[in-house]
């Protein structure tokens, strides 16, 4: 997807949340790193591609690779008090279809875990609330019906992960999908941002095959590991969370249609005024 200028605050507003444990001065130098990177490349490139770059910009500044893990941690924390909850509320519908939906939903509400972007903030004290705001609410793309189709005419299915505190909720979701298919499951090889990587599937046991794609948001074909790449073409279906996965599938259609299933929220302007969906809602979109 290409860079809009709203973008430019947003992954400055990132890019400082990265740092915000150490002192002024490392801050200023970030952030006048990450501007002077701007100045060069911001309207030359995709929004993943400038989130990449800076990304590696301010690791070689704060020397850590994982700057958010402590609101990844609290955030993990809390998700885990609500998986019961939601675990019974998915357990208790009978009916199939129904209960498809609900898992979905589930899954699809906690793409609002997430720090960082301008135009969302999420409130972890009133987690319970937003995620049943969200599983209760409308779709403005509603595919669920198709993807409740697809799905039962799949042998295995890749799930691309986004947000680390997500996965609880992505794990009811693949419970419910495995009832149907082979799941593997898609994070990424290490930690970037505060997206789940290798290590958080396996500290939340989801009992599926791990296929790590590479260091990067969304699904950057060009930088995908080859064990990922291998996988998307042997798959029936793709399941793929998040703004990261909609920003780069957006620019693949050939590789994607009919393929991918994106589930999302539309928590930044850029990404609400590309998909035409309006700031805030929520997409369960065959692509």
């Amino acid at each position: 997807m290409k860079v809009y200028p709203e973008c430019c605050p947003c992954m400055i507003q990132r890019a400082l949340l990265f740092c915000r444990k150490k002192d002024e001065r490392t801050k200023y130098e970030v952030a006048k790193a990450v501007c002077k990177l701007f100045s060069k490349e911001f309207s030359g490139l995709k929004t993943t591609e400038m989130a990449y770059l800076r990304n590696k910009a301010i690791e070689k500044i704060i020397k850590d690779r994982d700057p958010m893990r402590d609101l990844k941690k609290d955030s993990f924390n809390v998700a885990l008090r609500l998986y019961p909850l939601l675990e019974r509320y998915i357990s208790i519908t009978k009916n199939q279809k129904e209960r498809f939906r609900k898992a979905l939903m589930v899954a699809l509400a906690g793409n609002i875990i997430e720090f960082g972007a301008m135009n969302h903030k999420v409130n972890l004290k009133k987690l319970e609330d937003e995620i049943f705001s969200v599983v209760e609410g409308k779709l403005a793309i509603d595919d669920v019906d198709r993807i409740y189709g697809k799905v039962k005419n799949s042998r295995e299915i890749l799930y691309v992960t986004d947000n680390a505190a997500e996965l609880v909720f992505d794990k009811i979701f693949i419970n419910e999908l495995k009832n149907y298919s082979g799941v593997f499951v898609s994070p990424l090889s290490r930690p970037v941002q505060d997206d789940a990587w290798m290590d958080d599937v396996k500290k939340l046991g989801i009992d599926c095959e791990i296929i790590p794609r590479g260091n990067f948001l969304g699904i950057w074909f060009e930088k995908c590991t080859p064990e990922f790449l291998e996988k998307y073409k042997e798959v029936d279906l793709v399941i793929a969370k998040g703004m990261g996965c909609y920003e780069t599938l957006v620019d693949y259609p050939k590789k994607a249609k009919g393929r991918v299933a994106l589930l999302m929220k539309a928590k930044c302007i850029p990404v609400a005024t590309n998909a035409g969906v309006p700031l805030g809602a929520t997409v369960a979109k065959m692509m």
